[in-house]
């Protein structure tokens, strides 16, 4: 997996331009907005913020790890490697961490992917004896393309779009795969924006209780527990 910020002048820009955007609300005058921008982020106003993006390439990663990440919407932007238009010969793919143990499991799931490697280029090979494009020779083969297929896509989020994506893919619960994409975003962005490194991380860190329904990794304390001890708290303060 490789991350690469395609816009790294325009987001270390950030601030200054949520700073001039946001600076008509009190029509504040200032020769430098920075400082505007950053309190609009402690205070939460992401209004100012929502016309910047930051822009990664994401490249060696899995096709199923792609789609958990452009599930996110508000605030996102994407394009996604076409494998109708880009052919995947010899392609890469991932490989599940829990069969790494086993050998004679691993090598009959490296066999099942030259297999499938050999088919895809029997496809393609057919439609072009056809008389039919590459493309639609790729367009033909790709059926048989598995989920774990290595691919490139283009995500841009907006910061408070990104803080949210961080959220909820830091959390120890979120898959492996898509929790470390999440992780070398956060590097690469804290480079340029190191003010944003503190909003950079999993939902329970940032509320200070867990907000997960199912099970809790138990770093944080549930929503329940924190009500319980606020409203003990309540109790004892009326005595």
């Amino acid at each position: 997996m490789n991350v690469k910020i395609l816009n790294p002048d325009a987001v270390s820009k950030l601030f200054t331009n949520w700073g001039e955007t946001s600076a008509i609300c009190y029509d504040t005058h200032t020769d430098d907005p920075t400082p505007i921008g950053k309190g609009c982020m402690a205070n939460g106003h992401f209004s100012g913020s929502r016309g910047d993006f930051i822009k990664f390439l994401v490249t060696d990663i899995p096709r199923f790890t792609v789609d958990q990440a452009v599930r996110h919407e508000v605030g996102v932007f994407k394009n996604v490697q076409s494998f109708r238009y880009v052919g995947k010969d010899h392609f890469a793919y991932e490989v599940p961490v829990e069969i790494t143990d086993n050998p004679e499991l691993l090598a009959k799931y490296d066999k099942h992917m030259q297999d499938v490697t050999n088919l895809y280029e029997d496809i393609q090979s057919y439609v072009l004896s056809k008389g039919k494009t590459q493309e639609r020779a790729n367009e033909q083969a790709r059926y048989v393309l598995p989920i774990s297929t290595h691919t490139a896509f283009v995500i841009g989020f907006s910061v408070e779009a990104l803080i949210h994506f961080m959220h909820k893919r830091l959390c120890s619960r979120a898959e492996d795969i898509i929790r470390q994409l999440a992780v070398e975003m956060k590097k690469e962005v804290i480079k340029i924006l190191p003010n944003l490194e503190s909003r950079l991380v999993p939902e329970c860190q940032y509320l200070l209780f867990c907000p997960e329904n199912k099970k809790s990794c138990g770093a944080y304390p549930k929503r329940e527990e924190i009500k319980l001890l606020v409203e003990q708290y309540k109790k004892n303060e009326n005595k």
